[in-house]
């Protein structure tokens, strides 16, 4: 009888786990070395007690290459929502890559959930920025020749009156 309680006390830790992964949208588009954020809902109503789940996140790019990756441990009772980042690999090319979460305790339970989003075509927000840089230096640059020229005009009239003075 003990044996039987056992079992069907055992069976109710592994039911019906939700899980949600998803990245917010400020974040969906990174460069390559800049971070991911990724926000994992869980919801486990029918856990009795706060039981450890193991929760993996493996970023994929296209061809499904692993390209980071990262591990952790949280305590779960009934709900929990929390936002982890990963770095993504300098080395990391322009296209939609995908978020692999596992989430699994250590007997029988086992979710797979996933999210996409899109890393930057390398150099493009740098591009940018010079083309800034450079724009603002040549407008410094047109505002001094043009003041120059001012001062010089202004400086040549003055010298021209005083000539015709004397």
């Amino acid at each position: 009888m003990l044996g039987i309680l056992a079992i069907l006390l055992g069976m109710s830790h592994a039911q019906a786990l939700s899980a949600k992964v998803s990245i917010p949208e400020s974040y969906a588009e990174v460069n390559p070395g800049g971070k991911i954020y990724i926000e994992t809902e869980i919801k486990w109503p029918e856990n009795d007690y706060r039981k450890d789940l193991h929760i993996e996140y493996s970023v994929k790019d296209e061809s499904g290459d692993e390209v980071a990756y990262l591990n952790t441990l949280k305590a779960v009772e009934t709900q929990a929502s929390f936002m982890e980042s990963i770095a993504i690999p300098e080395s990391a090319q322009a296209g939609t890559y995908r978020v692999d979460v596992t989430i699994t305790d250590y007997a029988d339970l086992n979710q797979a959930v996933s999210a996409s989003f899109n890393v930057a075509e390398k150099g493009r927000d740098m591009f940018n920025t010079y083309l800034i840089i450079i724009l603002g230096v040549v407008v410094f640059v047109a505002v001094l020749l043009t003041a120059n020229l001012l001062v010089l005009t202004n400086m040549r009239r003055k010298a021209a009156a005083s000539a015709k003075r004397r």
